[in-house]
C-alpha cells in the first residue's frame, strides 16, 4: 500500500496523462496524492532579496543577477509576480485535483519554486513519498539534450519507486516547426 503518491504536473495536457493511471492505483491502495508543481523562478529574480550591508554587519548573500538588485529596490514587486505565478500553477492543479477528489481520493496541491527535477526529488524526500508517478514528454536526442528530461534527472536522482507513463501523441509533442526528429 502507499501511504503517499507524489504527481509532479506542469500544466501541460501531456503531463496529466498519468492521472489515469493515478486514479485507479489510488482506488486500490493510496492513503494520499500529492499534486505538486515546480515553477522556475523568473529570469532576475533569485529567492533572495538582496539588502546592501549597513555598519559592522556580515555580508548578506550577494545577488545572483543584475535584474536582483534592481528588483531588491522594489520587493513588492517581486512578491507579486511570485503570488501571480503561484496562483497560476494552484489554479492550473485545480481541474486534476477535483478529478481525483470526485474519484474519492484524498488529493492536496503543492507549488514550489526553483529547478523541477531537484525540487521534486526534495520534496519527495522531505515528506517520505512512498511513489512517484509521472508522464514523460517522450523527448529523445536533440531534444533532449537541448531542453532536458525531468522524468530522466529524477530516476537517477532519486531510489523511490517512480512510474513513468508516456502518453500516446508525446511524439508530436516533441516536434518544432522547421525540424525533423528520427525517433
Amino acid at each position: 500500500m502507499f501511504e503517499k503518491v507524489l504527481v509532479p504536473l506542469d500544466g501541460s495536457e501531456l503531463a496529466e496523462a498519468v492521472l489515469p493511471y493515478v486514479e485507479d492505483l489510488g482506488k486500490r491502495c493510496a492513503a494520499e496524492v500529492i499534486l505538486l508543481q515546480v515553477v522556475a523562478t523568473p529570469p532576475n529574480r533569485a529567492t533572495a532579496v538582496y539588502q546592501p550591508p549597513k555598519g559592522d554587519m556580515p555580508m548578506p548573500p550577494l545577488p545572483e543577477s543584475a535584474g536582483d538588485v534592481t528588483v531588491a529596490q522594489h520587493p513588492i514587486y517581486r512578491e507579486q509576480e511570485m503570488a501571480s505565478l503561484r496562483a497560476e500553477a494552484e489554479q492550473s492543479l485545480t481541474r486534476a485535483k477535483e478529478r481525483l477528489h470526485r474519484a474519492g481520493l484524498k488529493t492536496r496541491v503543492e507549488v514550489l519554486f526553483g529547478r523541477p527535477a531537484e525540487r521534486i526529488v526534495e520534496y519527495a524526500m522531505r515528506e517520505k513519498v512512498d511513489l512517484i508517478a509521472m508522464a514523460t514528454h517522450g523527448r529523445s536526442g536533440f531534444s533532449r539534450w537541448a531542453f532536458g528530461s525531468v522524468a530522466e534527472k529524477v530516476l537517477r536522482a532519486t531510489t523511490l519507486p517512480i512510474l513513468l507513463i508516456r502518453p500516446p501523441g508525446a511524439d508530436e509533442y516533441i516536434r518544432l516547426p522547421g525540424v525533423e526528429f528520427k525517433l
